[in-house]
C-alpha cells in the first residue's frame, strides 16, 4: 500500500523579493542537478511511480492528463504512460516551442525529436481543455508545495492556459520533498507530490 500523507497550509505562499528569490533558486537548483546526476536507474522506482500515478487516476477518475516523457535522470514515466494507453486514460504530452511556451499533442505510442533534442511526442498540438491531472516534472518541491523547475518557466506559462486549471502534481524523489524553496511570484505552486514512497497533498483538490 502506498503512502498518503496531506501537509497543510493557509493558502498564501509569501514571495521573496525577486533578485533574493532567483539567486538562491539558481544555488538550489545547482545543487538538486548534482544530486540527480549521481543517481543509477532503478526500475523499481519506476514501477513505484506507476503504481502510485495510476492509484491518484483511479481515485480520482481521471479519463485525461497531462503528463511528461521522461528525460535523462527525471523521475520514470514511461510504465505510466504505458498503463494509461492500456487503460483507456487520454495523455496530453508537452511538445517544446522556440517561444518558450509548449504545445500539448495526444500520445499514441509515437515521439520524434523535440527542440531540446530530446524526444516528444508527434502529432497535432490540441488545446489543453478538461484535463483531470497535469503531471509536471520538478527538481524539488517544497513542504508548501512550491516547485522547483529546471528554470526556463514553461510549466509557469503553460499551466494557466489549461482551461479549467486541474489539480497540479509534481513528481520527484522522496529526497526531493524538501523544507523550503525560493519563490517568486510568477511560480506556479502544486496540490500534491508523488515520488516513489506515495503521494503528498497540500490542499483538499485531490482525493
Amino acid at each position: 500500500m502506498s503512502e498518503c500523507k496531506s501537509i497543510g497550509h493557509d493558502g498564501k505562499i509569501s514571495a521573496m523579493t525577486q533578485k533574493d528569490g532567483a539567486g538562491k533558486k539558481l544555488e538550489l537548483r545547482a545543487k538538486q542537478k548534482s544530486a540527480r546526476a549521481s543517481r543509477s536507474y532503478d526500475p523499481e522506482l519506476a514501477a513505484l511511480f506507476n503504481v502510485h500515478l495510476a492509484e491518484l487516476c483511479l481515485a480520482n477518475g481521471a479519463t485525461r492528463v497531462a503528463c511528461y516523457l521522461p528525460f535523462g535522470d527525471e523521475p520514470d514515466t514511461e510504465l505510466f504512460l504505458d498503463w494509461a494507453l492500456e487503460n483507456d486514460v487520454e495523455v496530453l504530452l508537452p511538445v517544446s516551442k522556440s517561444d518558450g511556451n509548449l504545445d500539448w499533442v495526444v500520445f499514441d505510442g509515437t515521439t520524434r525529436p523535440g527542440l531540446f533534442g530530446f524526444h516528444e511526442a508527434a502529432g497535432p498540438a490540441v488545446k489543453p481543455l478538461n484535463v483531470d491531472l497535469a503531471f509536471v516534472p520538478a527538481l524539488a518541491v517544497s513542504e508548501s508545495g512550491i516547485r522547483l523547475g529546471k528554470g526556463k518557466g514553461f510549466y509557469d506559462r503553460a499551466l494557466p492556459t489549461f482551461e479549467p486549471i486541474p489539480p497540479v502534481i509534481a513528481i520527484v524523489y522522496a529526497d526531493e520533498l524538501i523544507e523550503e524553496v525560493p519563490n517568486e511570484e510568477h511560480d506556479h505552486p502544486v496540490d500534491a507530490v508523488i515520488t516513489e514512497r506515495g503521494i503528498t497533498h497540500f490542499n483538499e483538490r485531490l482525493k
